[in-house]
């Protein structure tokens, strides 16, 4: 940050106090490692004595026109700067070089005038993350520097990671599709080294098949001023020689102002296959006629690769789909083999037969089912009429003997 630009938010600052009786604590985050400007407004008045401190430690003194430091504490020396040019316009503002975490707290300016005392104050928070190394460096990244599947552990769990981070992040696990409740059960740990940055990292026992989900690692500040995210898929895939191969890549978020890049990975090294900046719309295509995108698919976030002419020897190895924001990165791990002709055809078969199987025991089970349903329905019948006949018959029995009651009558 340029001298002159923290001048000029120093007095777009003044400016917009100026209209204040009552001068409110100000909230200041200063980045790790990098310079922090404190505010501070007065009214001038001439004849000023400005005094910085933080508690009871002295950080900067200015009067007679000229900094005053053999009584600044140990901890500020050499990186203090006060802007004498802006003390006409009220502005007593400090600049903090390499704040680091020591530096957060309270700080209090005192200003003397021949109108009398003015103070403020100022609370400074310090985060160190992966921002101050992508201002500085100017490249598109997202502070979790690992997110990958390994099996070290005996089994294959999904490990995402970062460092260099102050305070301590707050670190979130999710999938796509939504897991069961319960079925995220992470192991994270979160380690400071002798500057006080946190190293974080966490690790989830992978669910289900290989491609059943895409595992979404958040990270989150302390303060909650920022939030990171890395999502990563892996899939296999076979494929024929000769042939053509679409390899899907859908992103699970909305992006803004992305990159997208496919790579090939192969004995431990990378090939770029082809590149395209959504900002500047640069396409950039390695491998020519062999590989395309669809440009209008990948602004809606999918960046499928359609591949041609594959060859065995020459495209055996993993596919590497990432789409790269400024906040929000997502990796797909394609691991792409090829069988013979012969055999997918023998695979098909047996899959044909397969259905063929099913499709027979399924009509066997309706027959039976059918047959069993039939007897059951004669069987109801038969006894049916078999009450009915035995009722038939009691209700004759009466007759007959009534019958003979009415003879015997008829001889007496």
């Amino acid at each position: 940050m340029g001298t002159a630009n923290i001048q000029v938010c120093s007095l777009i600052w003044i400016f917009t106090m100026a209209a204040c009786k009552k001068i409110p604590d100000v909230n200041v985050t200063c980045i790790f490692s990098m310079d922090c400007v404190l505010p501070c407004r007065f009214k001038p008045a001439g004849g000023e004595v400005i005094q910085w401190y933080r508690q009871d430690a002295l950080v900067h003194s200015f009067y007679n026109g000229s900094d005053v430091l053999d009584q600044q504490d140990e901890h500020y020396r050499g990186r203090t700067v006060f802007f004498q040019g802006q003390l006409a316009w009220g502005n007593a503002s400090l600049l903090l070089q390499h704040s680091g975490i020591e530096d957060k707290g309270r700080y209090r300016c005192h200003v003397h005038t021949a109108l009398g005392d003015q103070d403020s104050v100022v609370i400074v928070k310090v985060e160190a993350s992966m921002v101050a190394r992508v201002i500085t460096s100017g490249v598109k990244n997202a502070p979790i520097q690992t997110i990958l599947m390994t099996s070290l552990s005996g089994y294959k769990e999904v490990t995402c990671s970062s460092q260099d981070i102050y305070p301590a992040p707050q670190l979130l696990w999710s999938t796509d599709p939504p897991a069961p409740s319960g079925a995220l059960k992470p192991t994270t740990r979160k380690v400071a080294n002798a500057q006080g940055l946190y190293t974080v990292k966490s690790m989830q026992k992978r669910m289900g098949n290989l491609s059943d989900f895409t595992y979404i690692c958040t990270l989150k500040s302390y303060y909650g001023t920022q939030t990171w995210i890395a999502s990563l898929r892996e899939r296999e895939i076979s494929t024929v020689s000769g042939k053509g191969l679409t390899i899907p890549c859908l992103v699970p978020m909305k992006l803004l102002n992305f990159t997208l890049t496919w790579t090939l990975t192969r004995a431990n090294k990378s090939e770029v296959i082809l590149t395209f900046d959504s900002l500047t719309r640069q396409f950039s295509n390695h491998w020519k006629n062999r590989a395309r995108v669809d440009l209008d698919q990948v602004l809606s976030g999918n960046g499928s690769l359609w591949l041609q002419n594959l060859e065995r020897s020459a495209e055996t190895g993993t596919y590497t789909c990432a789409f790269s924001a400024s906040q929000i990165q997502h990796l797909i791990h394609n691991h792409v083999s090829f069988i013979s002709a012969k055999t997918a055809t023998e695979g098909g078969k047996q899959q044909h037969l397969w259905i063929i199987a099913v499709v027979i025991a399924v009509l066997a089970l309706f027959i039976t089912g059918m047959i069993v349903y039939t007897n059951q329905r004669d069987d109801h019948s038969q006894l049916s009429r078999t009450s009915e006949d035995g009722t038939e018959l009691h209700q004759r029995r009466p007759d007959k003997g009534g019958n003979n009651a009415q003879a015997n009558n008829q001889v007496l």
